[in-house]
């Protein structure tokens, strides 16, 4: 059965479990609707009451909570609950990168370099910040990484970590995950700051190869592998040329060959691809590989597990938490049709493109040459050279036959919702989805989506030159209510949609107007309020519920 709290933290649902805890959803409530979400790890209680056990999680908890930096999970709270004892952490509303890679090998999506990088740097710098620290983190792994949709990166799970004069002591076997220890470690070596590095060069070479680095049939082999690694057995021609040098230097077998700290690698990654993602690309490189996932609303309520957590949760061998560790992902894709969120169609091979010529001057997009797709809420000129996005190289995946019946003359551009405007950058009306347009006198010039309610979208006509058919679904405007309550209590509809059972915070909903259905059977109230969410932060909502005179149903 469910806990339902943890102290002073209300359980929502588990997502996650491990070995040695579980991971749970919940929330710390406070006065005048005051919410905050929180992941907080349990130790499983058959271990709760094992002193080797309780000593690592008490460990854990000590060095994690005397740590601040962005690129690691805060903690703020310890406790126990009875016999079993739990640690409150920051709530990373993502994936972990073991989730991330295994999208981009199922979609066959390559990871744009500036998002590698970003990815990269932010595992690198939080090491460089534990080992200022003269901490070991001994777990770096992909399931220990999380990764937010706004580009934020977190180095999680402090349970063997240690201080290094700690681990100046002999080992008592290895800890951490087999498959990303340091040749060293294998070997029955202690764990160093060296150790961590070649870690994090591991996790940051499988995203771009079709499986683990080092992987046997059972833990020895793979321990055995990593035994007797060597630099001519990394993989050197999967990794793009850019920074195929800085990661055969960084998993150079011998820790004397490899950069002598977190600084000089992040340095040497930052040279080597010199682009920095924004924001919106990274959003949407993460929609395209958790399509599902791409326009739910974060809000968590009263009265169950969210509609996208329910298939299930995620469970790995050590602990791993994020938001959406337990959505069912998939791809639906229409006949024809290269299947696209948010636009991320852009994607499709974006990295792909062509390099800088050694000595030349890198193009705006260079590093990767992923593609921009910045949000438009407004009608501006547009944008500067600098700021559009670079053509991909990405090609049908096969050409037509020589000789075939050519299919209708130009692109296939369809929407969710139909209807959506579509225009040139200088206001040159189009037509409205669906249409067939030829985009082939279009070179250089950026389409612009829209319609009443939703977000508009601006997508270069070069992106979709070589494509047969294009389909965007569209993101409603959204506007957020920080406290929705119903005096004393009410479950809450919008629609035929249960929201949840009051006091709700940071209710999001699209822009326009909702009729809001509270019931309270206890009182025989069931009343309809119609409210207009406009874009932003709305005015906290406060219904008070007085079963009237002639009044139990209906407005």
């Amino acid at each position: 059965m469910r806990p339902e709290r943890f102290g002073k933290y209300f359980v929502v649902q588990k997502i996650a479990s491990g070995g040695m805890s579980d991971v749970y959803l919940c929330r710390l409530r406070g006065e005048e609707g005051f919410e905050k979400k929180a992941a907080v790890k349990v130790v499983h209680p058959r271990l709760s009451a094992r002193p080797d056990f309780r000593e690592l999680f008490i460990r854990e908890a000590r060095i994690a909570a005397s740590l601040s930096h962005p690129n690691l999970v805060q903690v703020f709270d310890f406790g126990r609950e009875g016999e079993t004892y739990y640690l409150a952490m920051e709530f990373i509303p993502g994936w972990n990168l073991a989730q991330v890679a295994a999208q981009i090998r199922t979609r066959s999506v390559p990871v744009p370099l500036p998002i590698w990088r970003s990815w990269t740097e932010g595992v690198v710098e939080g090491l460089g910040y534990l080992h200022s620290r003269r901490i070991v983190h001994r777990d770096v792994s992909p399931g220990n990484v999380l990764v937010s949709r706004d580009g934020g990166v977190r180095l999680a799970d402090f349970g063997i970590a240690r201080p290094d004069r700690e681990v100046e002591r002999p080992p008592r076997g290895w800890e951490g995950k087999a498959s990303y220890l340091s040749p060293e470690q294998a070997g029955g070596g202690r764990a160093t700051f060296a150790s961590d590095l070649f870690s994090a060069a591991v996790v940051a070479a499988e995203l771009f190869l079709p499986g683990r680095l080092f992987e046997g049939r059972d833990e020895e082999e793979t321990l055995s592998r990593i035994r007797e690694h060597s630099a001519g057995k990394i993989p050197a021609g999967f990794f793009p040329r850019e920074v195929a040098g800085i990661l055969v230097k960084a998993l150079s077998p011998s820790p004397e060959e490899r950069y002598p700290g977190a600084a000089s690698f992040s340095r040497a990654i930052a040279e080597a691809v010199p682009s920095v993602p924004a924001r919106s690309d990274q959003a949407s490189f993460v929609d395209l590989l958790f399509p599902a996932a791409a326009f739910e609303e974060e809000t968590v309520v009263e009265g169950g597990a969210p509609a996208w957590n329910r298939a299930g949760m995620v469970r790995e061998r050590k602990e791993g938490y994020g938001e959406a560790a337990g959505r069912r992902l998939g791809i639906g894709i229409a006949a024809g049709l290269a299947a696209v969120s948010l636009g991320t169609a852009l994607y499709l091979g974006a990295v792909k493109g062509r390099a800088p010529e050694q000595g030349g001057e890198a193009p705006p997009s260079a590093g990767g040459n992923t593609v921009s797709v910045p949000p438009a809420p407004s009608r501006q000129a547009p944008a500067a050279r600098e700021d559009r996005p670079a053509e991909p190289s990405v090609l049908p995946s096969s050409p037509p036959a020589s000789g075939a019946s050519e299919s209708p003359r130009g692109l296939l551009m369809e929407t969710e919702p139909g209807g959506v405007t579509v225009a040139l950058d200088d206001g040159t009306f189009l037509g409205k989805t669906p249409l067939r347009i030829d985009l082939s006198s279009w070179e250089g010039r950026t389409l612009h989506l829209s319609r009443d309610g939703f977000e508009e979208k601006r997508i270069p006509a070069a992106a979709l030159s070589r494509l047969p058919g294009f389909r965007v679904e569209m993101e409603r405007r959204m506007g957020t209510l920080p406290v929705l309550q119903a005096i004393p209590w009410a479950k809450v509809y919008d629609g035929d949609r249960f929201l949840g059972v009051t006091p709700i915070s940071s209710l999001r909903l699209s822009v326009g107007p909702h009729r809001l259905r509270f019931v309270n059977e206890a009182l025989g109230v069931d009343r309809t309020e119609t409210v207009e969410i406009g874009e932003g932060m709305n005015p906290r909502l406060i219904v008070p519920l007085v079963k009237r005179e002639g009044e139990s149903r209906g407005d």
